[in-house]
């Protein structure tokens, strides 16, 4: 019998499922840069990996800069626009499959080093905020059953299916390596409804994947906690811990406020929520206030909305199959022929000439 449903026959199931913990976090999650670097390699042999970067304003630069963070909203679109650029309905999945964990610096070989499963999800639980305050890993055992849940913070995130799916595809696919493949899920659960096509899924995980359920998740036989890791190193292990530990606090939040505001921009832009007093809210300061900030920063809120805009506009009518009709809906327009006018503005041509253009090349 499928876990989803025994365990929501239980009392205890249901409890343990909705305990929670809970911690402090940014309002304003932030990621490091080079993470969106998975995202730009899987894309670059079907397409423009740099103008789909340009979408979220980074560049090859951005992502190979070690110190640099971006809030991780952007990195989350990009995961959407890749699929679109891509045409891959498992875009996540591929991504995730593909990772390695030298790609987490510090946090990744505190995880390679490990003895065993248990200390490596321990090591990831504790560590991924040195990495990015977005969310938190939680580990519980129940008897025989381990459960290792993914959880965003609650600050406005957009569409979160294909980041998600990397997350956990990454966790299978490091476990399975670290312990040469003794390690593998019982159950897969996903917050997100069932996509069209599950196969990929099946492929992936080699486990029931089961949709719309109360949380993300890997289940998996409890005992395979002690599992060994192949690579580890407990001299290494505990010089990295200690390092870790000893290490001074980041500040996750080292961002300009009119980048934020340009990430919240491109958030609420399909939903048409790129108005001031929306962005204004959702950074928890007054018009007037985000207003002065952006001046101080020599940008207005108007000049934003128009640069989220232009990115958008040119990565969707030359990577995409999207019609000018759905481009402009998309980009908050309240009618494609304001579209059409502030695209010719823009760039000197109207959108049909700019995609043919871009076709042809």
């Amino acid at each position: 019998m499928i876990l989803c449903a025994k365990l929501h026959q239980t009392e205890q199931g249901r409890n343990w499922l909705a305990r929670g913990e809970t911690g402090s976090m940014s309002s304003v999650p932030m990621v490091f840069a080079r993470s969106v670097r998975k995202i730009a390699d899987a894309v670059a042999a079907r397409g423009d990996a740099r103008l789909l970067l340009r979408t979220a304003g980074l560049d090859h630069d951005a992502i190979n800069d070690p110190g640099r963070r971006i809030p991780y909203a952007d990195m989350m679109l990009l995961s959407e626009h890749a699929a679109m650029m891509t045409k891959d309905g498992a875009f996540g999945l591929h991504a995730g499959e593909r990772e390695t964990l030298d790609t987490y610096g510090i946090v990744g070989y505190s995880i390679i080093t490990s003895s065993t499963v248990e200390q490596a999800l321990r090591c990831q639980v504790r560590y991924l905020p040195i990495w990015t305050n977005v969310g938190m890993f939680r580990l519980e055992v129940q008897g025989p059953v381990a459960l290792f849940r993914w959880e965003y913070s609650p600050a406005s995130l957009p569409e979160s299916r294909h980041d998600c799916e990397t997350s956990l595809a990454t966790v299978k696919q490091y476990l399975r390596l670290l312990t040469g493949g003794q390690w593998k899920p019982r159950e897969v659960w996903f917050r997100h409804r069932k996509p069209r096509d599950v196969s990929e899924h099946g492929r992936i995980f080699k486990a029931p994947v089961c949709f719309g359920m109360p949380t993300d998740a890997l289940l998996f036989e409890s005992n395979l906690l002690s599992a060994p890791i192949r690579s580890a190193n407990p001299h290494a292990h505990r010089m990295l811990t200690d390092a870790i530990e000893r290490r001074p606090a980041d500040a996750l939040e080292a961002q300009t406020f009119s980048q934020l505001a340009l990430s919240l921009i491109r958030q609420g832009m399909s939903r048409g929520q790129v108005g001031v007093e929306t962005v204004s809210r959702q950074l928890c300061v007054s018009r007037r206030t985000l207003q002065r900030k952006l001046k101080q920063e020599s940008c207005s809120h108007r000049e934003l909305v128009q640069q989220a805009r232009q990115e958008l506009s040119r990565f969707l009518l030359s990577s995409t199959s999207a019609t000018t009709v759905e481009a402009a809906y998309a980009l908050g327009f309240s009618e494609p022929s304001a579209f059409y006018h502030a695209f010719q503005q823009w760039f000197g041509v109207s959108p049909q000439a700019y995609r043919r253009a871009a076709g042809s090349h």
